[in-house]
């Protein structure tokens, strides 16, 4: 395997083998991997297509307790291609860091995927809680239609804004000239943040990630951006991508909460008018946090895009 500095030149590459999955996690979404300092993308992280696969790997950008410093060098993303070559391109991968002495280390590894591989040869490392960062799905009719008791406080929130502000708001595509709106409005919400865990890196690391987020709708017709407008004033913002496997990612939705209903608001509406037709709606992890978590329980998931850390059985 010969593995060369990853681009954006590469997304095209990427969705060509996305597109032979039904994978609905956010791994190899380019503005994940490029917009999250974690992935060191400048610096380190590479591609190689081989074995009817494609390979990412890289060295992390490491915070304080990220487990991801166990790897002793690369990180890699389990091989994406067809689930029935899966478990052949990961054994080449592993004669390949054999061969080049490296500690064989996967992460984002899903259970399923796990299942294909040999048991005597490949472990889970159970040093990180894989729930803290799986991603949650849900069905779009869930999230469009609201239907049955358990969406009840949701529509009633979405009632609530929509009597409220009536003839006031609008829901529509994100243009230029709403930038410095969408600034004032990230501010405003980052400055209140009350989840627990928030701290100034995570300001910061977002905030890159929102104009590196609209860098991309202007350029990728698979990108797309909201704003939600009362009396002129921007509210609410959603940013989110349909992915080649054909499910779509919420990557950014931000509200003022002084506008009761916001955030069911913008869920629904961002939904109904993206991800009507894709076969889950993938709206991140929590991390952990408490209150996050409880947030997008509120909303009912599918299911989850667990995430596992993959090593080499010790002989």
């Amino acid at each position: 395997m010969i593995f060369g500095k990853i681009t954006e030149g590469h997304k095209s590459l990427i969705d060509s083998y996305l597109a032979r999955t039904d994978y609905p996690g956010s791994d190899y979404s380019m503005l994940y991997l490029s917009g999250w300092d974690f992935f060191d993308f400048e610096r380190s992280m590479q591609i190689c297509e081989a074995n009817g696969a494609v390979y990412i790997r890289f060295v992390p950008n490491l915070l304080d307790g990220d487990e991801e410093g166990d790897s002793n060098g690369f990180v890699y993303m389990p091989p994406l291609t067809e689930q029935s070559n899966f478990a052949a391109a990961t054994d080449a991968l592993r004669e390949h860091c054999r061969r080049e002495g490296e500690q064989f280390y996967v992460t984002s590894c899903r259970p399923q995927e796990f299942a294909l591989l040999d048991p005597s040869i490949y472990r889970i490392d159970v040093k990180r809680d894989s729930r803290d960062f799986a991603e949650y799905l849900y069905k779009p009719s869930d999230l469009i239609g609201l239907s049955g008791k358990k969406y009840h406080a949701k529509r009633n929130f979405i009632s609530r804004f929509t009597n409220t502000y009536q003839g006031k708001y609008i829901f529509r595509d994100y243009r230029p000239d709403d930038f410095d709106g969408v600034r004032d409005l990230f501010g405003n919400w980052s400055r209140n943040k009350t989840f627990d865990g928030y701290h100034d890196s995570s300001r910061s690391q977002e905030e890159r990630l929102v104009v590196k987020a609209l860098d991309y709708v202007s350029r990728y017709p698979d990108f797309f951006a909201d704003v939600l407008e009362v009396d002129g004033r921007v509210v609410g913002f959603e940013m989110g991508e349909r992915l080649a496997s054909d499910n779509g990612i919420v990557h950014i939705e931000k509200g003022d909460i002084n506008y009761d209903g916001v955030y069911p608001m913008l869920c629904h509406a961002f939904a109904a008018k993206h991800f009507a037709d894709v076969r889950f709606i993938n709206r991140q992890e929590d991390m952990g946090l408490e209150g996050l978590r409880k947030s997008k329980m509120s909303y009912h998931p599918c299911g989850f895009v667990e995430k596992l850390i993959v090593v080499e059985r010790d002989a």
